[in-house]
């Protein structure tokens, strides 16, 4: 039996998705052009990708027969494409209200994180190893930094950065999309190294080969972070308006999750443009030596440990 996989957006997103093809192992994945050649590293797919401005009754058209439709987009053009395809449907649970509670009333968080709802739209049970096809190549042992993130709010401060690639051991590249690059440079410069690697393009090509190769990955809580996860590359994430209690931390917790404690946490469900208090402290307070420490402990286990 075939299925359709629908998820268009956004990067980490679809990255988390990557466990339930892997799972389905026969599996038409419907994404995005942008994260189409991504996509086509999960296990177990066959990629159509949604061209900019196109209409569901369009893409709808070029799908191939499938048996079943899984909707882990949920969104109004998810439910066209379902309702054009006309076979049995099952949608991701997005717990919306749940979530809002959770950033209002500070409520507990949802009792399954993304990946493992995804696995119970599909009926299908995650396994613990990567979810994403690795190329023959061996670990040289550099160190990735990513200190994009989609919402400013998310983003660890640019001189903390700085200081962390000052301070890492060995080899370091940073990472990030296209529009990083000036982000990119300027930490370079500030860390006072020469010996950097800079890495920001559009596409994920240059990234996917450089994530392979290196030991672990320090991430805000973005997509390159469930990226370096779904390689099984040990990550130390960084959480501020975020926590890896509501969902978004890497399947199988290969690294730690480091944040400060704080009543206002979280204060958004995906982060945001500005700090609501103003202090920006959930990021403000993570010191450089508490991330250094926690990369130095993933670089000496291998596959770390659980969120904390």
């Amino acid at each position: 039996m075939s299925a359709l996989v629908l998820r268009f957006s956004s990067l980490g997103d679809v990255v988390l998705a990557a466990g339930v093809t892997a799972a389905l192992g026969d599996v038409v994945f419907g994404t995005s052009a942008a994260l189409a050649p991504l996509v086509e590293r999960f296990e177990g797919r066959a990629v159509v990708a949604l061209t900019p401005g196109e209409s569901p009754w369009s893409f709808a058209r070029r799908l191939p027969p499938v048996d079943r439709v899984i909707d882990l987009q949920g969104s109004l053009r998810s439910y066209a494409v379902c309702m054009l395809v006309n076979q049995p449907t099952t949608r991701i649970a997005k717990h919306g209200l749940r979530r809002r509670a959770r950033v209002a009333l500070k409520v507990a968080p949802p009792p399954l994180n993304v990946a493992e709802r995804y696995a119970e739209a599909a009926g299908v049970r995650l396994g613990p190893t990567p979810w994403m096809r690795r190329g023959p190549i061996a670990q040289s042992g550099a160190v990735a930094l990513a200190p994009g993130a989609a919402h400013l709010t998310k983003r660890w401060p640019e001189a903390r950065w700085a200081a962390l690639a000052r301070g890492a051991q060995g080899p370091v590249v940073l990472l990030g999309g296209e529009a990083e690059a000036p982000l990119l440079a300027r930490i370079a410069e500030g860390s006072g190294r020469d010996d950097l690697s800079l890495i920001a393009e559009r596409g994920f090509e240059r990234t996917l080969l450089t994530l392979e190769r290196c030991r672990a990955l320090v991430a805000n809580d973005s997509g390159l972070m469930h990226l370096a996860g779904a390689l099984g590359v040990p990550v130390v994430g960084l959480f501020g308006p975020t926590t890896p209690e509501d969902g978004f931390w890497v399947w199988a917790g290969q690294g730690t999750a480091l944040g400060v404690e704080l009543p206002c946490r979280p204060c958004a469900r995906f982060g945001g443009p500005r700090c609501p208090i103003g202090d920006h402290a959930c990021m403000e307070e993570l010191g450089v030596e508490r991330v250094l420490a926690a990369l130095g402990e993933i670089c000496s286990a291998g596959a770390g440990s659980r969120p904390r």
